[in-house]
């Protein structure tokens, strides 16, 4: 495993202590990390070890930059370096997450520390934060704020939840279930393609690139976190959408794709519902819908 520690380095008078990881972490670092994540408020897929497992474009890599303190993981943030930029998440996606028992201010400090190491070499460095952060953030970062994410609580429960959807949002989930559209999770490889031909077809509308066919099969050869539910209709795909979550953590609804031609059976409005359904059945404790744009603030929840 490629690792660094430095506690030299000083930061807002505070002695930082740290681990920068470059490989998916192997002896008593790894449980010391999950323990962090199961003691937080937003642990997500992006910010669990298997993070390393994600398909990187070339020339990217993955690191991951753990908070220390008195032996134990107080917090994580997970990035990718890519020539002379390093990045740590997205607009729509911040990969950090603090154990609820951590001084923030001194885990931040320890954080911000290990990513200054690890951009020693870089021109630019991105680092997204949900807005309760950003007080914490070292004064060299110039901020910038986003729209946010839509948010729901599912320990509300499904049908609290589907009564906060707007009353267009319910009608057109009726109507992908009157239409015969239903959904289910993928389950073989062929369940796999035909949605990758789906998003073959959505992505060239959008002329953006493609990701081959073999890379994407690779990406739901695990289901311990990621899951793709599919909207069919008269036996073909013709909708999906990806679930990234931590086990009792976050769930983000991602990747969603779909024929045009069928739009008008409402198939994503039917995706997201079940997808909501199945998070909180699963006892996940919140799910990002990964956007703020109307189509997702119809399934209630708040701007994040």
């Amino acid at each position: 495993m490629n690792r660094s520690r430095s506690s030299a380095a000083m930061l807002n008078g505070t002695d930082p202590s740290f681990e920068i990881l470059h490989d998916e972490p192997v002896g008593p670092i790894e449980p010391l990390w999950r323990a962090c994540l199961a003691d937080s408020d937003f642990p997500t897929h992006y910010t669990a070890p298997e993070y390393f497992r994600e398909p990187m474009l070339g020339g990217t890599k993955p690191f991951a930059i753990l908070s220390i303190v008195d032996q134990d993981v107080t917090a994580v943030m997970t990035g990718i370096h890519n020539s002379d930029r390093v990045k740590s998440g997205l607009p729509l996606r911040p990969q950090i997450a603090f154990a609820r028992h951590a001084d923030r201010s001194r885990a931040m400090n320890n954080l911000i520390a290990g990513l200054l190491q690890e951009s020693k070499s870089a021109k630019l460095v991105d680092l997204f934060l949900w807005s309760d952060m950003a007080g914490l953030v070292d004064s060299r970062f110039h901020q910038r704020t986003y729209e946010g994410v839509v948010i729901l609580d599912l320990s509300l429960g499904s049908n609290a939840l589907l009564r906060e959807f707007s009353q267009t949002r319910r009608n057109d989930i009726r109507r992908a279930i009157k239409c015969g559209v239903s959904v289910d999770f993928a389950k073989s490889r062929d369940d796999v393609s035909a949605y990758y031909t789906v998003c073959v077809d959505w992505t060239r509308r959008r002329s953006l690139p493609i990701t081959g066919e073999e890379q994407f099969q690779g990406i739901f050869a695990s289901r311990r976190n990621r899951r793709l539910l599919l909207a069919r209709y008269n036996g073909g795909v013709i909708a999906g959408v990806v679930l990234r979550f931590f086990p009792g953590g976050v769930v983000e609804v991602a990747a969603n794709c779909s024929l045009k031609g069928a739009l008008h059976l409402r198939p994503n409005d039917l995706l997201y519902w079940r997808a909501i359904e199945w998070s909180c059945a699963e006892g996940l404790t919140r799910c990002s819908l990964g956007g703020a744009n109307l189509f997702l603030q119809k399934f209630g929840g708040k701007i994040v």
